[in-house]
This record gives structure tokens, sequence and C-alpha cells, in this order.
């Protein structure tokens, strides 16, 4: 009989396609389960097109499932699941309970979650290690001896490029389901464009947007396009990128595309540059070359770029960096040294090297 497993990942697309090698690997064993993942409103769409999922279960946090009348509705819901066992990469008390409450015999979670007695197998994770092999230690019991004994080793030793092949995966849009504006950068022949985010959740992880302007400026002069993503809350920075640069040569599509034109304006650029965000973990997965400058933040902790050709840039030598795991609505020291310290030149030159390998510039 099929085992029926529940995946309760992070509340980000981000954190959802770094948890998609998990799914991968569950489904590559000799009797693969059937595979539900619970995730918001929000994501369940863009969830539901990946291929080896199953089901999906929305938690409307805000709505119908809010508070404690709403959890035990959600849980009696995957109570009637018929569940076999469930693992949830979510930390957060709320789960914990949601999940005892369901009745799934086997909750799977990670050693530091929140009411983490509620959970019948804790599992430790490591601190150094990129967070998709962080991911494959929660469910590395069920996957084969040798694949567990090569995450094992990832994470004890921090050599990822010896677990089996396994990319992260995102949403593929369809040409139909593109805007007229986006579907006419990406089926531009003439030119290649090169994709810039200057956004982030967190203002420390941003890279100042005029160095970001200056870097496109060349870009432009150089013969290419390039193309300004971000959310409707990056429009400031967007705005301060764009000002100044030709209409012909730099779309600024700030808080006018969806997430599946950003994967596909991302997927056919030939380029994308970056800060520490949603856009660095897309690249990865459409394995779109990538410049990603790591201000407040550090690939150390786990969310750099996963098995694509991509360079990190940071300011190096500061006492302050990191300051956070996750960034911070503003620079605990006053300095900004982190976000404005990264000169143009210093992203100008891994992204040469990326443009020249691909006949796009000459040296």
């Amino acid at each position: 009989m099929t085992a029926h497993v529940l995946v309760v990942p992070k509340g980000f697309l981000g954190d959802i396609l770094l948890t998609s090698p998990v799914i991968e690997l569950l489904k590559r064993g000799p009797t693969p389960p059937r595979i539900s993942v619970l995730c918001s409103a929000a994501l369940a769409k863009l969830v539901a097109r990946d291929p080896l999922v199953d089901d999906v279960i929305v938690f409307d946090r805000k709505g119908e499932h809010h508070g404690f009348k709403g959890i035990k509705l959600l849980a009696a819901r995957l109570r009637a699941g018929g569940f076999e066992r469930v693992y949830s990469f979510h930390r957060s008390p709320r789960t914990s309970l949601l999940l005892w409450l369901s009745g799934i015999k086997q909750r799977i979670a990670y050693h530091d979650a929140f009411l983490g007695l509620l959970y019948s197998r804790r599992v430790r994770r490591s601190a150094t290690a990129h967070e998709v092999i962080r991911n494959l230690q929660l469910v590395a019991q069920e996957l084969d001896q040798e694949t567990r004994s090569m995450v094992e080793q990832s994470a004890r030793e921090g050599i990822d490029a010896i677990v089996p092949r396994v990319q992260l995966r995102a949403p593929q849009p369809n040409d139909e389901e593109l805007s007229t504006v986006v579907r006419a950068q990406v089926l531009d022949d003439t030119r290649p464009y090169i994709v810039v985010a200057p956004g982030s959740a967190w203002e420390t992880k941003q890279w100042s947007p005029e160095r970001f302007r200056e870097l496109c400026a060349e870009i432009i002069r150089r013969g290419t396009r390039v193309v300004i993503i971000g959310a409707p809350s990056d429009k400031d920075a967007c705005r301060t990128v764009a000002h100044g640069l030709p209409e012909a040569s730099a779309c600024n599509l700030c808080g006018e595309t969806t997430v599946l034109e950003i994967v596909r304006l991302i997927q056919d650029a030939k380029a994308l540059v970056c800060n520490d965000s949603l856009a660095l973990h897309i690249a990865s997965a459409v394995q779109t070359p990538t410049v990603a400058v790591f201000c407040a933040t550090s690939p150390a902790f786990g969310f750099g770029p996963w098995r694509n050709s991509a360079v990190v840039v940071e300011k190096q030598g500061l006492f302050c960096k990191p300051c956070r795991r996750h960034g911070s609505r503003r620079c605990p020291t006053g300095t900004r040294l982190c976000m404005t310290g990264v000169n143009s030149g210093d992203v100008l030159r891994p992204l040469e090297h990326f443009m020249v390998e691909q006949g796009v510039w000459s040296v």
C-alpha cells in the first residue's frame, strides 16, 4: 500500500524551492509515497504546479484556520487524510500544535522546533550546511542507505557536491500566462538581457540602488538590455536604479509581474544580478548564471546559490558582518558599510566572465 506523506515547508516561496529536492528524493524511492504539501493560500497554486506533488492543503492562518478553533478544524481534516507521517520544516508552535492534534502517528521535525515535545521524532540539523542539505537531513531516515550516508557526510563536512544530483525546481509558466510586456522582453531576439533584482524584504540585505544603477549603465553601454524586477515594496529601489537609464534598454517591471513571469524572465536572461533574496533561489532552479551581493547576511548561513554558475560578492573585513541571519530593518551600527562598500566594478567582473563565457560580450 502506498504511504501518504505530508510535507510542511516554511512559509515563503524561497523556502518552497529549497524544499523541492526533498520531494524529489522521496519520490525516487522503490515505493514512492503519495505526497501532500501544507502551505498558505498565496503559495498553493504555485506548489500545485509541481508534478511531484500529489495534493495541496491550504493552511489559512489569518482566515478559516485562525485561532485554536481554526487549528482544530484543520487538524480534523488532516486526521481524515490517512497520513502515515509528516515532515515539518516549519518550527512554529502553532504548527507543532496542529500536527499533534492531527493524530498523525509519525511526526518528524527539527530538534529546535517550538513545542518540540509534541513531535514523535526530532532531527538535529547542521548549522553550517546549505539549507538544501539541512532539509534532506529531516527525511534522511526514509532515503536509501547510500543517499543517506552522502547527506550525512555533506552535513558533517560541508561537501554539497557529493549529494546525488538534485536540483531546485521552480514552477514553469506557459507562454499564454505571460503579459504582453513580459512576452516582448523574453521573445526579443535582437538583444539579450540581464535581469537585475535590487530589492529584498530586509533593508540591510539590499545593495545600494545607486551602485545597481552604475552597473546597469555599464551593461547598457556594452549593448545589453536590462530588465529590472521586484515586488511592489521594492518600487523605490527599482525607481532609483532605472532613473536616467535609456528606456529603450532598461525596462522597469517592478510590481508589474507575477511570480511565474519572474521565473520566466530569469530563466531566459543571460545572467541575474541580485541580493540575498528569492531571485537567487529561482536562478538556482532555472540555472541562470548569477552574481549575488550579500550585504548584512552571509552564504555561510546556508542560503547561498545551489549548484548554479554563481558568484557571491560581499564586503569583507567588517567587524559587524554578518549581523543577523535574515537581515534587519536598519543597520545596527548606522554605517551601512555592508550595503555601500561593494563597488559596481566588484560586481561587473564576475558578470563580465559569465557574459564572455556565453559569447555575449567580448574580452
